[in-house]
Order: structure tokens, then sequence, then C-alpha cells
């Protein structure tokens, strides 16, 4: 089965919603600055990021600023979404660490304009129990549910 498609000129938003999975203790980190502040995304909250286009290059903003990652685990090393054509991610893509050997995961590529429609994070994030990642088109936006995968 293929990956869904998506059109760059009708997407201009990432949402990341928690469903139903513990406290999330997520860190956007943003160029140029120093490290930020917890928030802590509880079940049926959302962090909405922009979405703007060099071509077909994208970027993701936060309070107008270049986001560089979405860091779902109070800083560790994994359970990271980073952000297209940033310093740790060079492609345009979004590409979730889970902090597997085998390295990231590309979810959203901007390229084809394709994203996974689910993916696990089989450790779990944070120290939690396994999360799937659910990604659907909403408005425009692409929305990311984080839930309590079925054992």
């Amino acid at each position: 089965m293929s990956d869904p498609t998506f059109s760059r000129s009708s997407i201009n938003q990432y949402i990341v919603f928690n469903q139903n999975y513990n406290v999330l203790p997520v860190k956007i980190r943003l160029k140029g600055a120093s490290d930020p502040g917890v928030i802590n995304l509880n079940p049926g909250q959302q962090i909405v990021v922009g979405i703007q286009y060099n071509g077909n290059l994208a970027k993701f903003y936060y309070n107008n600023a270049v986001v560089q990652m979405i860091d779902l685990n109070n800083g560790a090393s994994s359970d990271d979404l980073n952000a297209p054509n940033c310093d740790n991610n060079s492609y345009n893509t979004l590409r979730y660490n889970e902090g597997s050997p085998q390295g990231g995961l590309d979810v959203v590529n901007f390229d084809s304009c394709t994203y996974k429609a689910r993916f696990d994070d089989q450790d779990g994030i944070a120290g939690g129990h396994r999360a799937a990642f659910v990604q659907t088109i909403e408005g425009s936006a692409i929305k990311v549910a984080i839930r309590l995968a079925e054992a």
C-alpha cells in the first residue's frame, strides 16, 4: 500500500496531538535559541507549528522562529521529530528518531508530498508504553495523533 499524498499548496500547519498517551514533556527547539522550557502535553491537548515554503523546500515555524526539532521527551537523545531543512536534518522531510540503531524514519516527505499514515515507537516515548503515531490531513494541516499502541 502506498503512502497517502497531500498538496503543498493546501498544507500550512503540522499538529502534534496527544490522543491518549502519557503526559508528553515536549520541547520545541528553535534555531538560534537557548534550551526551551517544557510544554507538558496532556491527553487531549495539541501543539500547532506553521509550515512555510521557499519553492518546494518546507520549514517549520513556532512563534515566528524556525523549528529545528519537536522533542517529545524533555531533551533525551531519542523520541524526536526533526524538522525539514534544519541543522539536524538536511532533507526536505520530517524525520522521526525513536532512538533505534537504524536511524530516523521520514514520516512526511515534502519532495514527493507523501506521509506515513501510521508509524510506531516500539520502546515508547519518554519511558512510556509502545506508542502509535497516526497521521491524517485535517483542513490545512497534517495532524499526528499520538496514542497507546494496541498490545
